[in-house]
């Protein structure tokens, strides 16, 4: 009986064990409790992270996803996630992840190797069932790496060639439950599934779970009760109880609010931060300032819109380069951004290491004078009373877009219009709302638009948008790219620069050598300062200003942190 109880015992030890949650630790030191409360501009168009384009919907769904992977206060996925260990194999053409033991989905479900497999084999790595398409994970020869589950927690990936970007496209690969989406997925459907009717149906591996959304108004979150993280004294994260994330139309009410003490933390732009600034003493608020932000604001021409005339224009490379001398950035900077910003001449933030600096060689500062220089280059000409036409007569004219409420963008338009008269061009500055924005830029069906994009101190993230294939390649979409299929082969031109980037975002993925990868996308710059597809502007300082009863997990946010960085350590006095 004896030798029984203790086999018995064993037994029951070694269950334990094997059932035992292997949390990851944070060090942290924070108190439980409270609500936070956060906000965003506009409503959600999608709970569905595979199939969300605009940050309206994809930043509160990152309170509800997890990734393998984590980013360092610089931006790259060094830390632990839902992997606990990760390899590459001797040749560098397999890539090996070992995920957590014993957690759980926030319904209950465990989470295991075959979720991640079914990830990436069904999901991500299928063109049909994401918005972006599967591009990101192919190696510089065009191959998907072949996924094997090597055991119950390890799982392999192995291409053709060293694939030096596996890190981020595995690592930071949100994992969504193939238990609940699985069906859809088999079927054809999964484009269809959480909506923003759907949220009692989400389940994530995230700190919080969403349990209301309250259109105009706000979506409230909860914490996940099976969330697989603790801190330094072993107190189960995350320590807010709550997350109230308002939903406000623009920047100023988002002030007032904020001034109000009805939100917690905000990143003011360049403009509001010298008043908050002002008034932080007194309020003890504490306030931060990082470098150039990741992001980026710009103006982008259409390529392919309906009228045959206005594609000829766009399609101009001194049309752009008109534009390019045409903006006054330093005024922008001085009046709206306080000094707070930098001059953006390409699509890689100073904040970066891959930042090229010989792109300001091209000096593109403001200049009247030789943005008319570049449009009589282009074959444009001026009537008697100063009205600009083309080659053929036609009176230059187009709509320009941005989305209302954004007073930076506003602000960018403005001075667009104001710099296209001085050139003879009519443009007609339109804010509208965001979301309206945003399906005209995706169903290809704008003239112009200011808009921005978010950023990272890697370039390789913005293949979505480089490349020929991405689902953001919005000045130049390839024929019968969307339902409106108005794009057609006889009409699509597709130069020899634009193919080149194309190529050298292929390339990058194996470019093992730090140098080697640095060069490709130190070219990417030069062209895109040669030929301007795109327009940038201004890249602003990071700026945010928080309550000083109010926690973050790290000493001091940045343009690679963003506000939200480890949110799950945030806490309240």
């Amino acid at each position: 009986m004896k030798k029984f109880l203790v086999l018995l015992s064993v037994l029951l030890v070694a269950v334990f064990l094997m059932a035992a949650p292997e949390y990851k630790v944070e060090n942290f030191n924070g108190k439980p409790g409270g609500t936070f409360y956060y906000w965003g501009l506009g409503d959600p168009k999608s709970f569905n992270i595979d199939w969300a384009q605009e940050t309206s919907s994809t930043v509160p769904l990152g309170f509800i996803h997890a990734t393998l992977l984590e980013a360092d206060e610089g931006g790259m996925p060094t830390q632990e996630g839902l992997a606990k260990e990760w390899w590459f194999s001797d040749d560098g053409l397999t890539f090996f992840v070992k995920i957590r033991e014993g957690i759980k989905w926030s319904d209950g479900t465990p989470f295991t190797i075959d979720d991640v497999y079914w990830n990436f084999v069904d999901v991500a790595l299928n063109p049909e069932q994401t918005a972006n398409g599967n591009g990101s994970y192919m190696d510089s020869n065009d191959q998907l790496p072949i996924v094997k589950i090597v055991d119950d927690t390890t799982i392999s990936f192995t291409w053709t060639v060293p694939m030096v970007t596996a890190l981020r496209q595995v690592g930071f690969r949100t994992i969504v439950p193939k238990h609940i989406l699985g069906e859809a997925v088999a079927n054809g459907t999964y484009a269809e599934q959480w909506t923003i009717a759907d949220v009692d149906k989400l389940v994530g591996m995230g700190p919080y779970i969403m349990t209301e959304y309250v259109e105009g108004v706000r979506i409230v979150f909860e914490r996940n009760p099976n969330y697989w993280k603790v801190d330094a004294n072993g107190v189960q994260l995350p320590y807010l109880d709550k997350v109230n994330y308002e939903i406000i139309s623009d920047q100023n009410t988002a002030l007032l609010r904020f001034e109000a003490g009805e939100l917690d933390i905000y990143g003011p732009s360049a403009e509001q931060f010298p008043r908050l600034a002002e008034m932080a003493a007194e309020k003890g608020w504490v306030t931060g300032v990082g470098g150039p932000a990741l992001g980026s604001e710009f103006i982008t021409f259409n390529f392919n819109t309906k009228d045959p005339i206005k594609n000829e224009w766009f399609r101009n490379e001194y049309f752009r380069k008109a534009f390019v001398y045409a903006l006054d950035r330093q005024s922008i900077i001085d009046s709206l951004y306080n000094g707070l910003g930098s001059p953006l001449y390409g699509p890689v933030s100073p904040s970066s290491g891959f930042y090229n600096p010989e792109i300001e060689k091209y000096n593109y500062k403001y200049s009247i004078t030789r943005a008319r220089l570049e449009l009589k280059k282009g074959g444009f000409d001026w009537l008697p009373d100063g009205t600009l036409v083309d080659s053929k007569g036609n009176k230059v004219e187009f709509e320009l877009l941005t989305n209302a409420g954004n007073r930076t963008r506003e602000a960018i338009g403005n001075i667009v219009v104001d710099g296209a008269s001085k050139l003879g061009i009519k443009v007609n500055f339109t804010p509208i709302q965001f979301n309206t924005v945003v399906s005209r830029l995706l169903d290809a069906t704008y003239e112009a638009v200011v808009i921005g994009l978010t950023g990272s101190v890697d370039p390789g993230t913005g293949w979505n948008v480089y490349r020929l294939d991405g689902g953001l390649h919005f000045w130049n979409y390839p024929p019968s790219y969307n339902e409106e299929d108005h794009i057609t082969e006889d009409m699509y031109i597709l130069p020899d620069w634009e193919k080149r980037v194309d190529e050298i975002y292929r390339l990058q993925t194996s470019a093992v050598v730090d140098q080697d990868r640095y060069n490709l996308f130190a070219e990417f710059q030069m062209i895109f300062a040669e030929y301007q597809p795109v327009v940038f502007t201004m890249a602003q300082n990071f700026l945010y200003v928080h309550k000083g009863n109010f926690h973050l997990s790290v000493p001091q946010l940045s343009p690679a942190t963003g506000i939200l960085y480890q949110v799950e350590g945030f806490w309240k006095d």
